[in-house]
């Protein structure tokens, strides 16, 4: 991986390294493992290599590897090579270690490194990293176990190069190892390191920005694998919170700034950016007690009252400990025997740590239900859309995010027999995981006097040559009527990149809609506005996005390339940019109605109505 001078994901990845020597000699250890037994090297005997697995319980960049790692070991153990699960954080005792070991069933050591020693002597510096020895110490393999995790911001969906493996084969060959050095990525290694004086302090200047956009998830019973609310939970993460704010994989928020305001928005500042990188590279100061910010208040979860109905899945569904993303649609019927009005829908999902988001749907159809019956398991795959066309979209829930209140007098009517549908979006974890999730309804008893309208842009007519690196699909619709625009979703698959939405006013200014730099189909979102656009009639709103289905797009799910056409699969493409609307009078509703189903009829090549031909 080659990095721009200067660039930010090259300075967070150097203060990673800081700590920890950059190249290692001979390496020994004598250390005990979480059990209290004794293990040394290097050592005489017929073990022909030593396998090191850098690891740390609350890193889920290393715990979804545990599944890849358990069966590596299982495979070389029978060729003599001896596994190693290390623990360098000084904070993870035998407890830990062993539970952790436990919980994620892997069939080797858990050495407590408490001192840092074997890290420092070997050179490794995040979690996971595999350092592989000879049986006289030299270090004959350090880096990545494959190239899944191109760097924080960027991870194919499938591995196309499995460095570990492949040093071992060619050690155990007995040639040298091609690739001798890789760069892991992942959680930092917590070397400690002293505070310099005058620096960025974490009361004065770091918990400002962590309370603000990082602990409404990374907090107790929240979806960020650990909390970030004191000072110890932050220090012994400040290099990983460098690197990850640095690289802006985290707080997760596509939308370029300046082009669409939004409600909630997560984005940092580059100063704040600025703020904790050099933070991390004075070595995390404390600094004075008495400049704490308040403690975050969150957002009560009840703050909407007793909802009218709770919707829950009819059973658990098992999540597998490794593998790639899932997704699947649960149907819960809500068993309506007359319309009802939803004004706010609440997701609650049982583990946090388990849904990465989940959008809601109303199906009155049956088809939902029928797949779910087609597909033995509970619900059915899903991957794209939810395999019908929704009656409602009901919105969607991420983590951060409370519940979907439509806007006043917009209540969205669910027909008599709707069945409600979970489209959820799980990532493994390393281990077996299963997940219940419910959603609370609240429903008003007053008709709807308004209406949200959903415009689609977008195109089926998509066919992306393999290797094509700017492919462009674009749309658009003029408004005939004055209208709110209330929110976006954009939607595509992976090997979209980017995403542009902006309207063209009819005095031909552009107002700015949406702009994404780097689309990440594990990052999708619904945006709201803060605060509605007035779109005068005649307005055109128009959607642009561009693929790329080369070999140097690390999310390209084919490799090599390979064609990529319009559809609902993996390796398909999509597609589409909804932009929510509301008419600014609701006399206007009609003609805007019938203005959108024209553009339906249209984007189907009158197709959508055809006659059976008769028999013969």
């Amino acid at each position: 991986m080659r990095f721009r001078p200067g660039s930010p994901l090259r300075l967070a990845l150097l203060l990673i390294l800081l700590a920890a020597p950059s190249q290692a000699g001979v390496v020994s250890f004598d250390l005990r493992d979480a059990d209290g037994r004794r293990h040394a090297w290097p050592r005489t005997g017929a073990a022909p290599a030593a396998a090191l697995l850098f690891l740390s319980p609350d890193c889920p960049f290393s715990n979804r590897y545990l599944p890849e790692l358990a069966r590596l070991a299982s495979g070389y153990a029978l060729r003599g090579v001896a596994f190693y699960a290390v623990f360098s954080d000084p904070a993870v005792g035998a407890d830990q270690a062993r539970r952790h070991a436990q919980e994620y069933g892997y069939p080797f050591p858990a050495l407590l490194d408490a001192g840092q020693s074997l890290a420092r002597q070997s050179g490794a510096a995040a979690t996971p990293e595999a350092v592989v020895l000879s049986p006289a110490g030299q270090v004959l393999y350090r880096g990545r176990i494959d190239n899944q995790v191109e760097d924080f911001a960027r991870r194919r969906p499938l591995a196309t190069r499995r460095d570990l493996a492949l040093a071992l084969d060619q050690i155990l060959a007995g040639r040298p190892v091609a690739r001798p050095a890789t760069k892991a990525i992942g959680c930092s290694i917590p070397f400690p390191r002293r505070p310099a004086e005058g620096a960025a302090s974490f009361y004065k200047h770091v918990a400002p920005i962590l309370y603000r956009s990082c602990a409404g998830c990374h907090r107790p019973g929240e979806a960020a694998p650990f909390p970030l609310l004191t000072y110890q939970d932050a220090a012994r993460r400040a290099a990983l919170i460098a690197a990850l704010t640095s690289s802006r994989y985290m707080p997760p928020w596509k939308p370029e700034p300046g082009y669409g305001d939004f409600a909630g928005e997560r984005r940092l500042t580059a100063a704040q950016i600025r703020t904790l990188r050099e933070w991390a590279a004075a070595g995390a100061p404390e600094g004075n007690p008495a400049d704490r910010p308040p403690p975050p208040r969150f957002p009560d979860q009840d703050a909407l009252g007793a909802p009218d109905q709770i919707a829950v899945m009819s059973e658990p569904f098992p999540i597998p400990a490794g593998g790639p993303d899932l997704y699947h649609c649960f149907v819960i019927p809500l068993g309506l025997d007359r319309d009802r009005y939803l004004r706010a829908i609440e997701f609650r999902p049982r583990n946090r740590k388990l849904v990465h988001h989940a959008l809601f749907f109303a199906d009155p159809s049956g088809t939902a239900r029928r797949k779910d019956q087609e597909d033995p398991g509970p619900g059915y795959r899903c991957f794209g859309g939810p395999g019908f066309l929704p009656a409602g979209g009901l919105g969607g829930w991420s983590p951060g995010s409370g519940p979907v209140t439509l806007p006043e007098g917009a209540a969205l009517t669910l027909r008599k027999g709707s069945d409600l549908v979970l489209q959820l979006h799980f990532k493994p974890t390393g281990k077996p995981e299963e997940e219940q999730s419910a959603a609370r309804l609240y429903f008003t008893g007053a008709a709807p006097t308004r209406r949200v309208l959903d415009i689609a842009l977008g195109s089926r007519q998509i066919d992306i040559p393999a290797g094509e690196r700017s492919y462009r699909v674009r749309d658009h619709f003029t408004l005939p009527v004055e209208a709110l625009a209330i929110g976006i979703i954009p939607h595509a698959h992976y090997v979209c990149q980017e995403m542009k939405g902006f309207a063209t006013l009819p005095s031909g200014a552009r107002r700015w809609l949406l702009w994404i730099k780097d689309w990440d189909f594990n990052w999708q979102d619904q945006y709201r506005y803060r605060a509605p656009i007035r779109l005068p009639a005649g307005t055109r709103l128009e959607m642009e996005f561009t693929y790329d289905n080369s070999a140097g797009n690390p999310r390209n799910p084919n490799h090599p390339p390979q064609r990529v056409v319009w559809g609902a699969g993996v390796t398909d493409e999509m597609a589409g940019l909804h932009v929510q609307v509301m008419a600014e009078r609701e006399s206007d509703l009609a003609e805007l109605t019938r203005a959108l189903w024209g553009k339906f009829l249209r984007s189907v090549g009158g197709g959508f109505f055809q006659l059976e031909r008769p028999g013969p």
